[in-house]
């Protein structure tokens, strides 16, 4: 968010003050906010004022001093509410990449270092042209006996899905944008497929993400757990062994309160330690980048098929190709015999001989 008209911009790298954030967030969400020096007036519309929990007519002020402003400095309730509204949509933008395409020389060395698993490849004509690519941030969290947040980044080219190298994403990356990277109107790409690309690889990256942290919950479980059976080991070998003499019929009574307690306290425990895994998109960035596109013939035994590969700007290798069988990015695929899919280590783990293909099975 831009400062408020008036007011003096932050100095770079610095934060925005927290009432110009209020005000252009008000703004944004319909209300009408003014800033008056150190202070600001809103008026918001009946709906917003009710979730925000402000009167409809109010003034506004880091630290108030007046009855009836209200507090939007650091820690009050509008400012997180505010934040948590913004932080709950995700944002989208559109870059390009001012960048030159790749030389030829650098096309011909990544097009010699591509491998079709089970068959021959035959460059053919390149030709320069404009990639579009999708980039997606998405924030995960693990919930248990305490919460842990993180952020994955995925980017697939909006036309095949393919995946660039990690040189590539590392500019689209605006969390440290590149002096390259130059807003632009936003290209038009086939949603429903990026979509899916983005969801398949996304899920991916958070559960290997989320693994380490899903780890950590499942010791801290165990670690509790024989703890709890520790101690009342313990309390129950003293309570069998009393220093005075007691009632038997009292022992026992006293042994069995311990072993109730105990369980309970065992049965509670996967309840506190149950894990809880939420993700959202926290963030689009769509971006054309300068490419040189390839197109090559792929030959596996008597069949052959053509295929456009692509080194985008910025790129040390080709972009990775879509598994037909199963989404994912492959940079060494392996070619069905009868249809010529080009599939991913994992759907064809063996390249010799014929190849079952869940591509073909899937059109059967």
């Amino acid at each position: 968010m831009s400062a408020a008209p008036g007011a003096a911009s932050p100095a770079e790298g610095a934060l925005p003050s927290p009432l110009d954030f209020v005000v252009e967030a008000l703004a944004e969400a319909g209300a009408l906010a003014e800033r008056e020096g150190a202070r600001a007036v809103a008026l918001l519309p009946p709906p917003l004022a009710a979730e925000l929990e402000v009167p409809e007519e109010c003034a506004l002020a880091l630290y108030p001093e007046r009855d009836g402003d209200v507090a939007c400095g650091l820690g009050s309730t509008l400012l997180e509410r505010l934040i948590a509204r913004a932080r709950g949509r995700p944002v989208s933008t559109a870059v390009r990449l001012a960048a030159d395409p790749p030389r030829p020389a650098q096309v011909r060395a990544a097009t010699d270092r591509f491998v079709l698993r089970n068959g021959l490849c035959e460059p053919g004509q390149t030709s320069v042209g404009t990639a579009v690519y999708v980039a997606a941030s998405v924030a995960y969290g693990v919930e248990a006996d305490d919460r842990r947040e993180g952020l994955v980044r995925v980017v697939v080219n909006a036309d095949d899905g393919g995946e660039p190298d990690a040189a590539v994403c590392a500019l689209l990356d605006l969390a440290w944008p590149s002096a390259l990277v130059r807003p632009s109107a936003a290209p038009r790409v086939a949603d429903g497929r990026v979509a899916a690309w983005i969801a398949l690889r996304a899920e991916r990256a958070v559960r290997a993400a989320v693994q380490p942290l899903l780890g950590e919950v499942e010791r801290r479980h165990a670690r509790d757990h024989d703890r709890i059976v520790s101690y009342f080991a313990d309390l129950i070998a003293e309570a069998r062994a009393p220093r005075r003499r007691a009632d038997p019929a009292a022992v026992e009574a006293k042994v069995a309160h311990l072993v109730a307690e105990r369980d309970a306290k065992l049965e509670a425990l996967p309840a506190r330690f149950a894990a809880r895994v939420t993700c959202s998109v926290a963030a689009l960035v769509t971006a054309e980048v300068p490419a040189a596109l390839v197109s090559l013939r792929l030959r596996r035994r008597k069949e052959a098929r053509d295929v456009v590969v692509r080194l985008p700007a910025g790129a040390s290798s080709l972009d990775r190709l879509t598994c037909e069988a199963c989404g994912a990015a492959t940079a060494r695929p392996a070619a069905c015999d009868d249809r010529m899919h080009l599939l991913c280590e994992a759907c064809a783990p063996n390249a010799q001989g014929r190849i079952a293909c869940p591509a073909c099975a899937r059109r059967r």
